[in-house]
């Protein structure tokens, strides 16, 4: 359920450079500005051990806290502590499967199809920059990440800046952009932040279950470089929910466009430990325009059931 990050050495030749490595454990910072006029900013913080199989991902300063354990139980689990409006916190959890097993989230994307575009400066460190362009249907995207190459080769590479930009040959129009900036790289980790809380009961995460990989690790769809996301998989159901029908594949890319934007806006706003919730309504796939118009596309939800 999160990609598993390749070892990749630095023997390994892509356009006479070698491949970045940024090792097998590390702890590094990150904030995700979001695109558009949100004014969204989610800082994270990510400890991963692929060695040990697992990896930590703290969200809002360690407002939410997530565990990917990938050696507990038959295919590995995700905790998470998480505060909800009225309750104050949960405990949830998302047994893998043999399917769709358990793995650590890695804070950076696999390297593997990015090449070598060029060196550029960023925020005054010189910086080699890694390219990758991957397409499905209408939807092309460019992978960017800047990266310093070590001193040694025994050390690994630091990340600078990560960004997605993504492009619409139906729509002929820049739909999707998302940053990463990195911070505060470091190959050491403490063995016991991996732990979770103990004592507690842990249930299972809220419907609807389509939902639940996504709330359980949402740094996943950032740093992948697939084309779909899991936040693609969900607008299926939400068109079957308000039994949506498009006049166009036009349409019907635009309206996906808004609802992926909605519903990454919802996530980091629960995320943050308010006093309220906000969900997904049949607004979700109305424009900025109409959504300024109604009033209405997220709401407070300030009854949900799994506030009970």
């Amino acid at each position: 359920m999160a990609e598993e990050e390749r070892s990749i050495d630095y023997v390994t030749p892509v356009g006479g450079r070698t491949v970045p490595d940024f090792g097998k454990m590390y702890h590094c910072e990150l904030n995700l500005p979001y695109s558009g006029d949100s004014g969204l900013k989610e800082p994270f913080e990510v400890w991963y051990d692929l060695k040990g199989n697992r990896s930590r991902i703290d969200y809002h300063n360690s407002t939410v806290r997530t565990y990917l354990i990938g050696n507990d139980l038959d295919y590995g689990v995700i905790y998470q502590i998480t505060p909800v409006p009225i309750k104050a916190i949960k405990y949830f959890l998302l047994k893998g499967t043999k399917e769709d097993p358990i793995r650590p989230q890695a804070a950076l994307p696999d390297l593997q199809g990015f090449e070598f575009e060029k060196m550029e400066d960023y925020t005054g460190v010189q910086c080699e920059v890694w390219k990758k362009v991957t397409q499905a249907g209408h939807k092309k995207n460019t992978y960017r990440l800047w990266v310093k190459r070590p001193e040694g080769s025994d050390s690994p590479a630091v990340p600078y800046h990560f960004e997605m930009e993504g492009f619409n040959t139906l729509l002929e129009s820049y739909n999707d952009k998302y940053m990463i900036d990195y911070s505060d790289f470091s190959s050491q980790t403490e063995s016991d932040i991996f732990t979770p809380p103990g004592g507690m009961t842990y249930e299972e995460f809220p419907d609807p279950p389509e939902e639940r990989q996504i709330l359980a690790n949402p740094l996943q769809d950032y740093v992948s470089t697939s084309p779909v996301s899991h936040a693609h998989r969900l607008f299926g159901p939400f068109k079957d929910k308000f039994e949506r029908q498009y006049e166009s594949v036009k349409e019907h890319e635009e309206r996906e466009n808004y609802f992926i934007h909605t519903l990454q806006f919802v996530h980091s706003i629960n995320r943050a430990g308010l006093t309220f919730s906000c969900g997904i309504n049949h607004f979700a796939d109305r424009s900025k325009a109409k959504m300024a118009r109604r009033r209405g596309l997220i709401i407070p939800d300030q009854i949900k059931e799994d506030t009970k």
